[in-house]
This record gives C-alpha cells, structure tokens and sequence, in this order.
C-alpha cells in the first residue's frame, strides 16, 4: 500500500516563555498529526497548553517572551519553522486558517466586517476590492448571515456574538485553506447557538475538503465531530488515539476525570477532577498530574513516565503516558 503523507506533523514541538518569575515550557515537546479531511481535536483543561500549540504551528507568539526552541512543524512536508517571516505570512490565512477564540476581540471594531473579509481575499488571492466584497458577500451567505449584502457594512459591535463568530469563520475559508484551525469556537456562545456554530464547521470542512484541529475542552463536541483525540495536560500529550477508542477504552487517569466529570442522564453528582493545573512554574516533578491523581503511587511524584503506545500490534494506536501501564508497573 502506498503511504499517504500527512498535512500536518508536529513533531517533538517545544515552546517556552521567559518571563520575570522564570522560564517554563508551554508546549513541552508535543507530536501528533493530522491527515486530509480528518478531524483532530486537541481536549483539556483551560492553562493546559492547547491555544499555546496552536500558536506555535502558525508562529503567532511574540518573541520574546515566547520561543520555540525545539521540534518541527512539517505542512506539506514542509517544515514551518523553516521559513522566513513574508513565506508564513503567505500561508497564513491562505493554506492554513484559523477561528480564533473570541470574535470581537479579534475583528478589528473600526472597519465594516466586508472590508475585513475582503482584505484577506485582496492580500493573497490578488483580486480587486470590487470583486473581493462580492466574494465576501457570498461568504457571509454560505455561513448562514441573512441578508449578506447589508451586512457587509455592519461594524463588528453591531452584530451578536452568534454573527461574529459567522463572520470568522466566513473569513476563516475564504481562501479555501487546506487546514482551518478553531480555537474553542463555540466558546461564550449559548446552547442554541453553539449547536448551530459547530453544524456550521463541519458542514464546510466537508464542503471544502479541509482538515481540521479543533480546540475544546468540551468532550460532548468531540465525540460529534472528531475522528482523533489528543489529551493534553499541563503541556503535554497525555492521551492520543482515535475518537472511538477514547470514549470506548480511555486509559489516562486525567482522561477519566475529564469523562467522569461530564454531565450524563441519571447522574445525580458531577465528578469533578479535584485541585487544579498547577503554575507552569511549579509543576511536579514526575508526573504533571500526580497532586491530582486518585491512582498516584510513589513512582509518579520522582520520575514522569514516557509517552507509549499500549495498543496491540496490528491495531490502531493508542498513545498513553502513565506509569500504570509501564511494563514494571505495580499494576492496573
């Protein structure tokens, strides 16, 4: 069989911030990978590291007091950490897209919401303004904006966070990007409309045949919308399979409480995962998650277990990093 490369390969990634209380990894040497028209959801907790990766695969933290110090970032098989500043800008925005986590902030409140849409169809598509407003108009009829054409000279604080975030993500695939990534993209939004935001994204992903890395820490949208899973927790993968296999088998204890914790018929009392992310400051010195861990044994607080595949050969991976399923391991 012939091997099919992947869109997107990060491997080993390793971002770190300096700043007054001193220097701590972000993304603490993270690899997954995300193949065409698949689905990659990144899930965990607010602080774990999530929206941080995200910014690093399109290079959009500032430097300083963020550095990427280590790992590749491969799209297309080629490496992003590679490319001078003007060859990043011309895939931004073009061959990889992104929806970021709140509209309003990130739609520029003093310019009409067509001219912004229109601006990215001008700057990599080269089209005249004339065209690229009829284009935007289109855009915002395809995300499901009644009345396009007038809305086109809306400003951003004239239209509910429902239409903003419609705005995004029309602005979002209006150069056709191979891979769109949406950071909490329903975030702030309520029920009703976070149902129809999400319906929204994966009816376009399938449309255009994009792939996409959506950030959440809502396990109820992943299992509607992914085909794989990456847990992170404190920087790091902890957890990484495919969608099926983590509902059926989770095997991280932090997989389990993220689980337990979720709301479920006939449940009487939440679970909630006890304490919370520690300071990338004072992280523990084994296992990240051990001050957290009902299983924790000695081992866990001294040295931080690798991260391995525990998935018979033959079958489909499953990635853990847990010292309950190391081969000397006390037992499960």
């Amino acid at each position: 069989m012939k091997y099919m490369p992947m869109l997107l390969e990060v491997d080993n990634l390793h971002t770190q911030l300096h700043l007054a209380q001193g220097s701590a990894s972000v993304v603490d040497h993270v690899s997954f990978s995300l193949g065409s028209s698949r689905t990659l959801a990144l899930v965990g907790e607010s602080g774990c590291g999530k929206t941080m990766t995200a910014y690093s695969i399109l290079r959009l933290l500032p430097s300083p007091p963020a550095t990427i110090a280590g790992g590749r970032i491969l799209f297309n098989g080629k490496n992003l950490l590679d490319l001078a500043e003007p060859d990043m800008r011309q895939i931004r925005g073009d061959k990889i897209s992104m929806i970021f986590q709140e509209p309003l902030t990130s739609l520029n409140p003093v310019f009409k919401v067509g001219s912004q849409i229109a601006e990215v169809l001008q700057v990599h598509k080269k089209i005249s303004k004339k065209d690229a407003l009829e284009i935007a108009c289109q855009l915002l009829h395809d995300v499901g904006i009644p009345s396009p054409d007038q809305r086109l000279n809306d400003y951003p604080h004239q239209l509910s966070g429902g239409m903003r975030q419609r705005v995004m993500i029309a602005m979002a695939i209006a150069c056709k990007p191979q891979l769109l990534i949406a950071d909490e993209p329903t975030t702030a939004l309520d029920v009703t409309v976070q149902a129809q935001i999400l319906a929204l994204l994966l009816e376009l992903k399938q449309q255009h045949d994009m792939a996409l890395l959506l950030i959440t820490h809502d396990l109820g949208i992943v299992a509607e919308s992914a085909t794989d899973v990456a847990v992170m927790y404190a920087g790091r993968i902890v957890e990484y399979t495919d969608v099926e296999t983590l509902f059926e088998q989770p095997r991280n204890p932090y997989t389990l409480g993220l689980l337990n914790s979720l709301p479920r018929p006939g449940l009487v009392r939440l679970q909630p995962i006890r304490g919370m992310i520690p300071s990338i400051f004072e992280l523990p010195k084994g296992c990240k998650f051990c001050t957290r861990c009902d299983r924790a044994f000695d081992r866990c607080s001294q040295q931080e277990p690798e991260l391995i595949n525990i998935a018979p050969a033959g079958t489909k991976t499953h990635f853990v990093r847990c010292w309950l399923y190391q081969d000397d391991s006390p037992g499960i």
